[in-house]
């Protein structure tokens, strides 16, 4: 497969809504990228329909004619209003993405057939992230059985703030869950010769029964054009991690994938980047990721779920990125948290006041080697930069924040004032 570059010019295009489709199986939903609303996917003659459902129809029509579709795409167009660079405008810089075969003939096309795909398979998980949920989670869903209700939520009841802490002691995970696994892994027979890009997530990838069958079904198909990307927090155990790498890299070796991606989530440094991610231990982190630069030819990354408290050692986790980048080249994307339905999570609700606790210095010591990725990726950091410095803070969701870290301290025993102090300091400024 040749690359195919994204060829819609005019209106408002959007790489994500054309080339790329999330598939959710414990919410039986699916969404165009992180940011938008989800919505359930469908079946027609017992065949799964997640790319070109109503909606998704609707909102390609719409950019085509320069309008903004609405539904989580607010978060982009906020970003560009405030002169950040959204992740549509990152997505059209990008480098690798491959426009569906459908545009070929028609640029205005909009029931196309996607060329990447991200697969939540299950909430199998052995973390606890600050930002995640039970949904995504099995070790925060077994918490809130444990818990039940947050103490805070008949406070935000009453007075008016919505129920963003209120959450239940159990979710509802999709009854058909394992009917839905098998439809997705019929169309993936049927359609995984057109997709250069396979993207696992979690739940925790080397913890999960599922990804023994895709990689059985990749052993057995072949296409050199397709880059599998396991999305991992790499706190598994490193025998495992070591055992599951050599199998799937053996598939590259034999010319039936084009290239195996290990992207290693982590947020901050040091004893905040536990906190955070509780049940993370990062010496076993290292490891796993010293082993994937020292011993495999493996392609690693960085990701991280940016929020206020992830920003004093921010820094410190872009110097390590640095000196890992001198072994071979890691790369390292950072995002917003908070911007889907928890936007106390969302390190701009302390506008410019947040800058100097770390945000301008992990942009002055982040090297991008003339590497035209981290160029796109640095880039991306000062448009956040930007936003945060244009955006007035809001204290009442600083409020929230608060709340929702003392209860996290409540549940997990910990305690937030001793690993951030700067961060309090700012809720009293």
């Amino acid at each position: 497969m040749k690359s195919k570059p994204f060829p819609i010019k005019e209106g408002i295009p959007c790489q994500l809504k054309w080339n790329h489709s999330t598939v959710f199986l414990t919410m039986a939903t699916t969404a165009s990228c992180h940011r938008v609303t989800h919505d359930p996917y469908e079946f027609k003659d017992n065949k799964m329909n997640f790319h070109n459902i109503k909606s998704k129809l609707q909102a390609r029509t719409k950019m085509l004619k320069g309008e903004w579709p609405g539904r989580g795409c607010e978060h982009c167009k906020s970003t560009e209003d405030a002169g950040g660079i959204s992740d549509r405008l990152s997505s059209l810089k990008m480098p690798g993405l491959t426009a569906p075969k459908e545009l070929e003939n028609n640029a205005k096309a909009v029931d196309v057939t996607p060329t990447q795909l991200e697969i939540y398979f299950s909430n199998t998980c052995n973390l606890k992230c600050m930002y995640c949920n039970s949904k995504f989670s099995s070790t925060i869903d077994n918490e809130n059985r444990i818990h039940g209700k947050w103490v805070y939520g008949e406070y935000l009841k009453k007075n008016n703030l919505g129920k963003h802490l209120y959450l239940p002691g159990k979710i509802e995970i999709n009854p058909n869950i394992e009917e839905d696994t098998n439809r997705l892994f019929v169309w993936l027979e049927e359609h995984i010769h057109e997709l250069n890009k396979v993207m696992i997530l979690g739940g925790e990838p080397f913890l999960q029964k599922e990804t023994e069958r895709m990689v059985r079904l990749l052993e057995r198909t072949s296409n050199p054009n397709l880059t599998l990307v396991i999305f991992s927090n790499l706190t598994v155990d490193p025998a495992r991690v070591q055992k599951w790498l050599a199998r799937m890299w053996k598939l590259v070796e034999q010319g039936k994938l084009d290239n195996l991606q290990v992207v290693g989530s982590l947020d901050c440094w040091g004893p905040q980047a536990e906190y955070v991610r509780n049940g993370l231990d990062l010496n076993k982190y290292v490891d796993n990721m010293e082993f994937i630069l020292h011993k495999t030819k493996i392609t690693p990354s960085i990701n991280s779920a940016m929020t206020a408290l992830t920003i004093p050692t921010l820094p410190d986790l872009i110097l390590q990125l640095n000196k890992w980048s001198k072994v071979r080249e890691v790369y390292w994307s950072g995002m917003k948290a908070g911007d889907a339905g928890r936007p106390y999570l969302n390190p701009t609700i302390f506008g410019k006041d947040i800058l100097p606790l770390g945000i301008d210095k992990a942009i002055e010591v982040y090297e991008t080697n003339g590497d035209v990725i981290k160029q796109a990726q640095l880039n991306n950091l000062k448009g956040i930069r930007t936003e945060c410095e244009n955006t007035e803070p809001d204290l009442l969701q600083q409020k929230l924040l608060k709340l929702y870290i003392k209860e996290l301290d409540r549940r997990r025993n910990t305690d937030y004032t001793k690993l951030f102090p700067t961060i309090e300091k700012l809720f009293h400024s």
